[in-house]
Order: structure tokens, then sequence, then C-alpha cells
């Protein structure tokens, strides 16, 4: 009975670590998504725009963030900014983001 409970144990273990290891595989990182997501608006709204509509987007170092201008016939200057907490996570979403445009 105590090798059976053991076993048991250890297998349910198993299987919630293969589970937590699938979740990190499939992950996605968001730049390889169709949207860009760029935070939320007044009323709380998303603010998405598809990449279809981008026609230019530019790298600010300085500030952490990255301007996507896009096409809007309602608006000329059309642009979202898309903000990072540190260097680190802005460089990596770029790096993704040049790799599966």
């Amino acid at each position: 009975m105590g090798i059976m409970k053991k076993n048991m144990i250890v297998g349910m273990a198993l299987l919630v670590i293969g589970s937590f290891s699938m979740g990190a595989f499939f992950n996605k990182s968001e730049a390889t998504l169709g949207v860009i997501k760029a935070g939320v608006d007044e009323k709380g709204n998303p603010i998405c725009v598809n990449k279809d509509q981008v026609y230019l987007f530019k790298k600010n170092q300085a500030e952490n963030k990255i301007i996507f201008h896009y096409h809007d016939s309602q608006s000329p200057n059309a642009s979202i900014v898309k903000s990072f907490p540190d260097e680190e996570s802005l460089d990596k979403y770029w790096v993704d983001l040049l790799n599966n445009w």
C-alpha cells in the first residue's frame, strides 16, 4: 500500500509538471500575433491594430517604446505606442517582432 501511494504521488507530480511545461511550450509571444496590443484607452477598451494596417514601426530605446504607424482613413497621423517596463523586455519584443512579422 505504501509503495502504491508513493508511485501515485510521483505520477501526479510528473503530470502537473508536464502540464505546466506544455503550457510554456505552446505559449506564443504577443509579437507573433496578427494584432498589436498597445494598452487601453480612457474608457478601458483595449487599443489594438491589425499588423496588416501597420506601414511603419520604430523603436524608441530611450523611452522603452515602439511606435506603430498605421493606415486609417479618418486620421492621417494614426499611430499607437507600446510601452515596456524595461530595456530587456523591449529588446525581446523587438526581436520577436522582427522575426515574426
